[in-house]
């Protein structure tokens, strides 16, 4: 039985100019995972994980580096779809639509709060947070056909393939550093639960949070979900 610990990166750069560097805070989020994850490997008699991947996003490959994991081989499928793109799109197709976006309050109202830097940060990423929601079970449905944009069917198989790809090239202890998209992927095959479903329990993932998963041959086990005991609670962050 081999187990895949799938970590989520640290703290980006919510509404910078580059949302993938991390903040001085995600940098200090990884470094604590690292010690962390030194001590545990040490504990078991372990020099260190017997495999590392993770997706080729900066954030991604920065955090298994201040981890740790300068070595970590990138795997494309482990990317974040791009979540910004959808909503832009969406909001841009809605307000070509009859009576535009103020046929559409909830996102009209949500999409202003998001934009304006006026407001508390918490408040702007809780607006976005909810308007990406609301535009994202739309795309799981097939809903939304944006053009540029990957379509759910697209990302679910993408992901799934990385899944199996990492399941059949390493075995013991094994880590990914990716996002909270492919982790719902990884929920959603697991628990064999709805698309939708899968992704709300994914957006509860704190940064730098591992779930594991025990796998042997077909069988696949959820283990773990959502740990941070490594972080001390001021450090809890989910955007």
């Amino acid at each position: 039985m081999s187990t895949l610990h799938v970590i989520r990166h640290a703290q980006a750069s919510m509404f910078a100019a580059n949302y993938d560097e991390l903040s001085e805070r995600g940098r200090e989020q990884a470094r604590t995972l690292g010690e962390a994850l030194g001590r545990r490997l040490a504990e078991a008699g372990r020099p260190s994980f017997d495999a590392v991947f993770c997706g080729p996003a900066r954030r991604h490959v920065d955090t298994a580096a201040l981890a740790g994991f300068p070595d970590a081989v990138v795997i494309e499928g482990f990317d974040e779809h791009d979540g910004e793109a959808m909503v832009l799109a969406s909001l841009a197709q809605l307000g070509e639509g009859e009576g535009g976006l103020s046929a559409h309050p909830k996102f009209a109202k949500l999409a202003r709060e998001a934009a304006d830097t006026s407001l508390d940060p918490r408040q702007r990423s809780r607006s976005w947070q909810l308007l990406y929601e609301a535009i994202m079970r739309r795309w799981l449905r097939a809903e939304l056909e944006l053009d540029g944009v990957e379509t759910w069917a697209a990302f679910h198989h993408r992901v799934r393939a990385a899944f199996a790809e990492v399941r059949e090239r390493a075995r013991g202890e094994v880590a990914v550093f990716s996002s909270v998209g492919p982790t719902a992927v990884v929920l959603h095959e697991v628990l064999a639960v709805p698309p939708e479903r899968a992704f709300e329990q994914a957006w509860r993932l704190y940064n730098t949070a591992i779930t594991r998963v025990l796998y042997s041959g077909e069988r696949l086990t959820l283990d773990g979900f959502n740990e941070v005991a490594h972080l001390p609670r001021t450090q809890w962050t989910h955007r």
